[in-house]
């Protein structure tokens, strides 16, 4: 065997364009902020902010260092100035955490190349210099909050690109006042539409063994084969990520991320292990079973080092930082984490690194991230209402997934992800009991929000005879930009009823349960905005449905009170 030949990451689809450059502002308090900057170019770049714009010629600065220069400015009162020395080895980006900022205070910002960093024909200044890029950081006692909620991100799933309701999104973002969005799982697709898009896996299966080998009889290291890795998934968020209305809204809104299975692998834990290495497997490969569960575990740790760098890193902290991620196990790392805005509070959980089909309990979510969950739930007393992201819903088809094996039609992951799959139903009722007793308890509305299954749809979900006052309620809005499951799928949606439980014994039971559905729609992008405020003492919480209309610039929008 000669020198492998495989691209480097570089040339990974080499005629697709990958996002330069781009902010994302993250988790925002009243005094503080994380942005994540990705830059063109290695070099010292700055993240400069004030509350004036700035002005002058951001793209020369006169040659000087940034900092001396931008304090010449008059217009400038208190800029403040943050920078990093950028490495390609860690994909040109980075997360700045901000603090001493004021509250529900608007705060301008730019990219900039120090004195001495390369600079492509941009210029230094990248972010900011054109049109003024801000944010706001959060009010301490705010009337109202306000923020959207989204998923499944795919615009190469169509026969042409397309960034699907993402204007739209951009122009609720400036009519009403967002506070912030939820970015609520699939921010990319490893696994797309492979006439448009190289699928990570059966890429995989195709060059598995040039990968193996450096030359001849020379295997790369696991490290090697990681860091190449890496370097192929890092690729996907760039092109992924190259769409103006999707930097519009995360670099003006403070945009909070968890992933799906498909930053993974689509069904990830929903595959037994023995089905994940069926899938490297080629005709007439001569396939090493040993090495073809390597590379799927070298696959899922890069995936979740770039999960990291893109997502979860201006999230919330929860003990995952740069100097542990490069040795981490995903699988024993913390990736749920919680977030409070005046009063209203927030969980987002994380149903993938734990999620594990073979084991006994606790499928989804495990063990211990119930417990985390439980101990969030029981702190909820005095707050105004609470909002748990579960990035597949609990409810959302009908029975259909209670169907024994799906195995011989490829759905058999699909079905397995969800709550309502029979594998999942005492887990579900595990979850179901502790949000219903917190919400009774608390007299709380508390809303489940999701993604995931390419429609949309809205319930009502009453226990009365063991939680008469609990106030719950599941939404899902999916899909952002992926092409979305036919009109005709709304007849598989679940209808009112009690919710069907089936015991370890193959009974099936109906209720305690019920699950009143107030809306479904199939066919179209969508996103759904949440408005939540005190009226007389009282929480009233609206979410309205988007979606773009037949004619151009159209956009349909449907209010439910919950």
């Amino acid at each position: 065997m000669s020198d492998s030949i495989i691209p480097t990451p570089e040339r990974f689809e080499r005629r697709k364009d990958r996002v330069r450059q781009l902010v994302i502002i993250g988790h925002t308090t009243t005094t503080s902020a994380k942005l994540w900057v990705k830059t063109p170019t290695e070099g010292v770049w700055v993240l400069a902010l004030s509350t004036e714009p700035f002005r002058g010629d951001l793209d020369i600065m006169g040659g000087e260092p940034v900092e001396q220069w931008l304090r010449t400015r008059p217009e400038l009162t208190d800029p403040k100035f943050y920078s990093w020395d950028m490495k390609k080895s860690e994909g040109l980006c980075h997360c700045f955490s901000v603090d001493g900022l004021q509250e529900n205070t608007r705060y301008y910002y730019i990219l900039t190349a120090e004195q001495g960093a390369p600079i492509t024909e941009d210029g230094r200044t990248v972010v900011g210099d054109i049109d003024d890029e801000f944010f706001t950081t959060a009010a301490a006692s705010p009337e109202s909050l306000k923020f959207a909620a989204f998923s499944c991100h795919d615009p190469f799933s169509w026969g042409f690109p397309n960034d699907g309701a993402w204007p739209k999104l951009y122009r609720t973002v400036l009519r009403e006042g967002l506070d912030l969005a939820l970015a609520c799982g699939d921010q990319v697709y490893l696994d797309t539409n492979d006439k448009r898009m190289t699928d990570l896996w059966k890429w995989l299966t195709r060059y598995k063994n040039e990968l193996r080998y450096k030359r001849e009889e020379e295997e790369r290291t696991d490290d090697e084969i990681k860091d190449y890795l890496i370097g192929l998934i890092r690729q996907y968020y760039r092109i992924y990520w190259n769409f103006e209305s999707f930097g519009e809204v995360v670099g003006r809104i403070p945009t909070y991320m968890i992933w799906d299975d498909h930053e993974i692998m689509d069904g990830w834990g929903s595959r037994t292990r023995e089905e994940r290495r069926k899938l490297l497997n080629r005709l007439w490969q001569f396939d090493d079973e040993a090495f073809n569960e390597k590379i799927i575990e070298l696959a899922w740790r890069a995936a979740a080092r770039v999960y990291y760098e893109y997502q979860h890193s201006h999230n919330p902290d929860t003990g995952i930082n740069d100097r542990n991620i490069g040795a981490l196990d995903p699988c024993a790392a913390t990736w749920d984490y919680a977030f409070e805005r005046a009063g209203y509070h927030f969980y987002v959980l994380d149903v993938r690194a734990h999620h594990d089909c073979e084991r006994s309990s606790h499928r989804l979510l495990g063990e211990e991230q119930h417990q985390r969950l439980g101990n969030w739930l029981a702190s909820l007393s005095g707050a105004k209402a609470a909002f748990i992201i579960s990035p597949v819903p609990v409810v959302h088809w009908s029975g259909l997934v209670d169907i024994a094996d799906f195995s011989l039609t490829g759905m058999k992951d699909d079905l397995m992800d969800e709550w309502s799959h029979k594998t999942n139903h005492e887990e579900r009722k595990l979850f179901l009991d502790a949000v219903m007793q917190s919400s009774n308890d608390h007299n709380l509305p508390i809303a489940i929000i999701s993604g995931d299954v390419h429609c949309a749809s809205a319930y009502r979900l009453t226990n009365a005879e063991e939680f008469p006052n609990a106030k719950v309620s599941q939404v899902t809005s999916s899909p952002i930009s992926r092409k979305p499951n036919p009109a005709v799928a709304g007849s598989l949606v679940a209808k009112s009823g009690y919710m069907v439980t089936i015991d370890i014994n193959g009974e099936e039971k109906k209720g305690p349960v019920y699950q009143e559905r107030l809306f479904s729609k199939s066919g179209v992008n969508n996103y759904v905005v949440f408005d939540v405020r005190q009226d007389d003492g009282q929480t009233r919480m609206t979410a309205d449905f988007y979606w773009p209309g037949d004619d151009e610039g159209e956009i349909i929008r449907q209010t439910l009170d919950l």
